[in-house]
C-alpha cells in the first residue's frame, strides 16, 4: 500500500515531522477495512519500560515523591472494561442483538458519520451517545419499524484505537498506540513515565487540537488514589510540564522525598503530612539557605501549623529520644495500682510511697526489673558463650584416644551452649534495703515486684528431689539438702548459691566456717560440676552455669 501522512489528523501530521521515529499511517483503498500498521515495539500493548533507578540530583539522596511509580506495571495491564459515562465516537464496536419476532446480531463499527446501520432500520446516530444510554436509544430507533415482540439489546464491545502523543519532560516522548478508554497512566508508563530529574507529576496536561481539557496531579493519585477518568480520541497530547518548586523532608518519616508545589510557599503541616510522620517523630528541623546563609529551626512537631516552607527548604521529623513521661509496673503482693506513669528523674522513693502494701506483703524484698539490664545481661552473656565455643573449637589433642574424648566433650558443650542462647536474663537490680535505694532514678518500662511473705525453702538444682520445705529455725544448709535427698551425682557439692528474697545471691563454700543459715522465703541452687578434662573449658563452664543461675534463675546442666 501506499503511505501517507496526509490521512492522519493535523495534530499528528505536526507530531510525526517534530518526534522521530513516529509510525506511519496506511491509506486505505475503497473497500479496504483498516488495518493497525506494525509499530515499534515500545508504541504496542507491551510490557511497558523496564524499572529504572531513580536519578537524584547532584548532592541531593532525596528522590522525587513519586519517582518510582513508573515501572511499567501500567502498561502491562491495560483498562478492558468502560464507565458508563464513557461517549460513543467514531471507530467503536457495537454489538447489537434483535430477538422474537426478528433475529438479528452483529459487530458494527461506527463509522465516519457516527452511524451505525441496522437492516430494515437504516442508520442510527450513535456517536457522542453516553454507554449507558445506548440500549435505550437503539431500542428506541428499532421499535420505530418493529413496534412488538422484539427484544433489542446494544452494547460497547470494543474502543476505538487512538495514537496519544506524549510530550513534555516525560522519559521518552513519542506517540504511542492504545484505546481511547485507556488511563492516562497507561501512556505516561509507556512513555518510561516522568523524568524525576526534570519533570512535574503535579503539572500533567491533556490537549486536543491545542485546547487544555484535563490538568492532571499525580499526587492525588499517589496520595488519595484519585485519577480522572479521560476519553482519549487520535491526536490527544499528554504533556508532562516542568519540575516546579521542591521541599524535602527527611527523618522519622514513612515517605522521605522531595515533594513538589505550586505557588511561592507551602504550609509546613501540608508537606510533612504527604510524607507520614513515624510515631515516635516529636520535633522537626527546618533548614532553609537564605543567599548563601543557612538558617535552621528546631520545634515541636505540634507548633509545625505555625510554619510556612519556601522553595528549597529542608524538613526533618526528629524522635526525641528523651521521652516526656515513664510508665512503672508494679507487680506481686500488693493493693495498690498496677502502674505509675512518673516523670523522667522520679526516684525509686516516690513510687514506694505509692504502694498499698496488703497482710502478706513484704517490702523489705522489694526487687527491680530493668530493660536496659536484661540487655547489658543478654550481651555478657552471649559473649561468655561465644568465648566457651572458641575455647571448644581450639582444643588441641595430643593422641588419638584424647581426641575421641575431646570430641565427645566437644558435641555436649556445643549442645549445652545452643541451650543456653535460649534463655533470657532477668534484668533484676537487685536493691537491697529498699530504704537505701530510695534515690534510684527509675527508667521507663521498670517493673517493681513486691514479694509475698513466705516460710518456705526451695531448694532446687543438682538435688535428687527439688522441693519447697518449711523454714525450720537453726537448720543449716546441709540440712535442707539431706530433706531434698542429698546432691546427684553430678552435683557441685563444694560450693553451691543462696538466692534471698530480695534477689541478693549469696556464694557459700561447703568446706568453710560460718556458713549462712537460709531464713524464710531463700532459695538454695546447687550447680552442676563441669565433667570436663580440660581446665581452661572446666574453668568457662563453671563461670557461665553461675552467670546463667544468676542472671536467668535457671540451672542448666550438661
Amino acid at each position: 500500500m501506499n503511505r501517507a501522512y496526509l490521512l492522519l489528523p493535523p495534530a499528528l501530521v505536526l507530531a510525526l515531522i517534530c518526534i522521530a521515529g513516529a509510525a506511519a499511517a496506511q491509506v486505505l483503498m475503497p473497500g479496504e477495512e483498516a488495518q493497525v500498521p506494525a509499530p515499534r515495539e515500545d508504541t504496542l500493548r507491551s510490557p511497558g519500560p523496564e524499572p529504572e533507578e531513580v536519578e537524584l540530583l547532584p548532592g541531593d539522596e532525596l528522590p522525587v515523591f513519586g519517582a518510582r511509580m513508573f515501572t511499567g506495571a501500567f502498561a502491562q495491564q491495560p483498562f478492558t472494561g468502560f464507565n458508563p459515562d464513557y461517549r460513543i465516537q467514531i471507530g467503536d464496536q457495537v454489538r447489537v442483538q434483535f430477538w422474537g419476532a426478528v433475529d438479528f446480531g452483529e459487530v458494527l463499527t461506527v463509522d465516519a458519520q457516527g452511524n451505525v446501520f441496522l437492516p430494515q432500520i437504516g442508520p442510527v446516530h450513535v456517536a457522542g451517545v453516553r454507554n449507558d444510554a445506548l440500549t435505550s436509544l437503539v431500542r428506541g430507533r428499532v421499535q420505530t419499524v418493529y413496534r412488538e415482540q422484539v427484544g433489542v439489546y446494544a452494547n460497547l464491545e470494543g474502543a476505538q484505537p487512538v495514537s496519544v502523543i506524549v510530550s513534555g519532560f516525560a522519559r521518552r516522548p513519542g506517540i504511542y498506540r492504545g484505546l481511547s478508554s485507556d488511563s492516562i497512566l497507561y501512556y505516561l508508563d509507556l512513555a518510561g513515565g516522568v523524568d524525576p530529574q526534570r519533570g512535574s507529576f503535579i503539572d500533567v496536561r491533556v490537549l486536543r487540537a491545542g485546547r487544555v481539557r484535563h490538568r492532571v496531579s499525580l499526587y492525588d493519585f499517589l496520595l488519595e488514589g484519585s485519577l480522572p477518568t479521560i476519553q482519549f480520541a487520535d491526536g490527544d497530547t499528554i504533556h508532562v510540564g516542568p519540575l516546579t518548586n521542591t521541599v524535602s523532608v527527611e527523618g522519622a518519616v514513612h515517605n522521605a522525598a522531595r515533594f513538589e508545589f505550586r505557588g511561592a510557599t507551602l504550609p509546613a503541616a501540608t508537606v510533612v503530612g504527604w510524607a507520614s510522620p513515624r510515631s515516635d517523630a516529636t520535633h522537626v528541623r527546618v533548614r532553609r539557605n537564605n543567599s548563601g546563609e543557612t538558617t535552621a529551626q528546631y520545634l515541636p512537631l505540634i507548633a509545625l501549623q505555625a510554619i510556612t516552607l519556601m522553595p528549597g527548604d529542608r524538613v526533618t521529623l526528629i524522635p526525641e529520644d528523651r521521652p516526656q513521661q515513664i510508665v512503672v509496673g508494679i507487680n506481686g503482693e500488693h493493693d495498690g495500682a498496677k502502674e505509675y506513669v512518673v516523670t523522667p528523674g522520679t526516684r525509686l522513693g516516690t513510687v514506694l510511697d505509692q504502694i498499698v502494701p496488703s497482710e502478706r506483703t513484704r517490702l523489705d524484698a522489694i526487687q527491680l526489673f530493668r530493660v536496659s539490664i536484661k540487655e547489658r545481661q543478654t550481651a555478657l552473656l552471649q559473649r561468655s558463650l561465644d568465648q566457651l565455643e572458641r575455647e571448644v573449637l581450639a582444643a588441641r589433642s595430643a593422641t588419638d584416644e584424647e581426641a575421641s574424648i575431646r570430641l565427645r566433650e566437644a558435641e555436649l558443650i556445643q549442645s549445652f551452649i545452643a541451650r543456653a542462647r535460649k534463655l533470657e536474663p532477668l534484668g533484676l537490680v537487685v536493691l537491697g534495703r529498699p530504704d537505701q535505694a530510695r534515690d534510684l532514678y527509675l527508667e521507663d518500662g521498670d517493673i517493681l515486684f513486691v514479694p509475698a511473705k513466705s516460710r518456705l525453702v526451695t531448694i532446687a538444682g543438682e538435688v535428687m528431689f527439688p522441693t519447697a520445705v518449711n523454714w525450720r529455725s537453726g537448720a543449716s544448709i546441709k540440712d535442707y539438702i539431706e530433706i531434698a535427698g542429698g546432691y546427684t551425682r553430678t552435683a557441685d557439692t563444694r560450693r553451691l548459691l543462696i538466692r534471698r528474697a530480695n534477689g541478693e545471691i549469696t556464694s557459700v563454700s561447703m568446706g568453710g566456717f560460718n556458713q549462712p543459715s537460709p531464713e524464710p522465703g531463700d532459695e538454695i541452687l546447687v550447680l552442676p560440676e563441669p565433667n570436663v578434662k580440660n581446665l581452661q573449658l572446666a574453668k568457662s563452664l563453671a563461670q557461665i552455669l553461675f552467670q546463667l543461675a544468676v542472671t536467668t534463675s535457671v540451672i542448666l546442666d550438661l
